[in-house]
């Protein structure tokens, strides 16, 4: 079945569908037509009038999808789902179908992938440039039946030109693979990597779109396509991606820090998290006269990694702290005012309504209060270097070549490479506390240090990288 969809926008998970066609095929035959607008139950933007000519006048009399699921469904029924883009135009009928707690899940073949395989010397298969050079017609451009039809066309001239067998191999070739975003090369994904790393998507002009790390980088790239029409997010990356980079690692670790580093450096488009944050939000505690700990909010542009010990939480922004802090008053009953969030004298508020033991008025003795503080932070404080000095992790992978990062105060003070029967390579590295970095390996070296050794260095290794 041949399909086009016109849509009221690009977004899938919000947008609509605003005309139907289905031209299906048996035998080479057509044997039943569908071509429908349909009313999305909204307004339409204007640059869609302009491009399709519809507008929201031609829609308010049309039927809703719910009308029209069950025909579509059944023109549909047990055949192959063919598009040019296919994920574009499947992406936006299986959202329109989940709306109706329905699924859809048809063998989908794309007419761009067919053409580039059958026409691999020609630069572009856009529709426009399929159009010009095999002289298809059609009566209106940008219009969903006259779309589907010329694939219907470029089908039947391709089953001419190479001959039915041809095309029927190139075809199944396509169906019998992952469906990949229009513009990777199938040869491309082939050769990625097995292994544990880092890979980076990029646009057409080389900027980066997302970073991701994973054990398996093939099997993890693979599962971005398979549910991109799930998420708005993976379906705008496969409707611009046009090359994958790649970068192995010896282990999970060093590849959970290389992404977090990227992150930082390429600040790509679909990453929010690990994205390097121009100031920081620390909750420093200070001893005051009566002997209770008080609390600070002060920016921060870095951590001193050797003044750690009053730091209670670090936050990325302001609205975040206060609103951590505020959950802490209320779970542990800590005061406001030696919190920092109330000025006055005099007691808080809060010891007004029972909610505040009284710390602030002297009623609640300083230590019982700062005990109480202590507990209220203690997942939100940066836990204490647990060794004397740097120490070498290396992850027990079974490797020729053996990496290991130096880490000292949480800080990655250098890296390690070693070659079979060589001596190793020690890189020196400026040491700087990473707020993703301290959580990265307080959380891997907690839940999974039997996969690494860890190893103080001696003391000419020390003084090799400035320690």
């Amino acid at each position: 079945v041949f399909v086009d969809i016109e849509t009221n926008g690009l977004d899938h998970v919000r947008g609509r569908v605003i005309e139907v066609a289905a031209v299906r095929v048996e035998k080479g035959q057509v044997v039943r037509e569908f071509n429908q607008l349909i009313d999305p139950e909204t307004e339409l933007p204007w640059f869609i009038t302009n491009l399709t000519g519809i507008t929201s006048n031609d829609l308010r009399t049309a039927p809703t999808f719910l009308q029209i699921a069950d025909e579509l469904m059944d023109i549909l029924d047990g055949a192959v789902f063919v598009a040019h883009n296919v994920r574009f135009d499947y992406s936006f009928l299986k959202q329109e179908y989940k709306r109706l707690n329905r699924k859809f899940l048809p063998k989908q073949l794309c007419t761009v992938k067919l053409s580039r395989a059958l026409y691999p010397t020609e630069k572009s298969h856009k529709l426009e440039n399929l159009i010009v050079r095999h002289g298809f017609t059609f009566t209106h451009r940008h219009r969903a039946y006259d779309d589907a039809a010329v694939l219907w066309q470029f089908v039947q001239h391709a089953r001419e030109t190479f001959g039915i067998d041809v095309v029927e191999a190139a075809i199944a070739k396509q169906i019998s693979r992952p469906a990949l975003p229009k513009a990777l090369s199938p040869d491309l994904v082939n050769i990625l990597p097995s292994g544990p790393g880092v890979y980076i998507f990029n646009d057409a002009e080389g900027r980066p779109l997302y970073v991701g790390k994973s054990i398996n980088i093939k099997k993890r790239v693979l599962s971005h396509f398979s549910h991109d029409h799930d998420e708005s997010k993976e379906f705008k990356i496969a409707q611009t991606i046009h090359a994958i980079e790649t970068r192995q690692t010896n282990g999970e670790l060093e590849a959970l820090l290389l992404e977090s580093e990227l992150v930082k450096e390429l600040q790509p488009l679909y990453n929010r998290r690990l994205r390097k944050l121009e100031k920081l939000l620390l909750v420093r505690a200070h001893l005051n006269p009566d002997g209770y700990i008080t609390t600070v909010l002060e920016e921060a542009g870095a951590i001193d990694p050797e003044n750690l010990v009053n730091i209670l939480a670090v936050y990325p922004r302001r609205s975040r702290a206060k609103e951590s802090i505020n959950e802490l008053l209320k779970t542990y009953e800590l005061c406001p005012k030696l919190c920092g969030l109330e000025k006055g004298s005099g007691a808080c508020f809060l010891s007004q309504l029972g909610k505040c033991r009284g710390a602030c008025a002297g009623k609640e003795p300083a230590e019982s209060y700062n005990e109480r503080l202590h507990t209220a932070f203690e997942r939100q404080n940066i836990r204490a270097w647990p060794y004397k000095g740097p120490v070498l992790v290396q992850e027990k992978t079974g490797n020729d070549v053996m990496t290991g990062i130096v880490v000292d105060q949480w800080c990655i003070v250098g890296t390690l490479t070693q070659e079979p029967y060589c001596e190793p390579i020690i890189s020196p590295r400026r040491k700087l506390f990473d707020l993703d970095t301290y959580k990265i390996l307080q959380s891997y070296l907690g839940q999974k240090l039997s996969k690494v050794s860890i190893r103080p260095l001696d003391k000419q290794q020390l003084e090799y990288i400035g320690v």
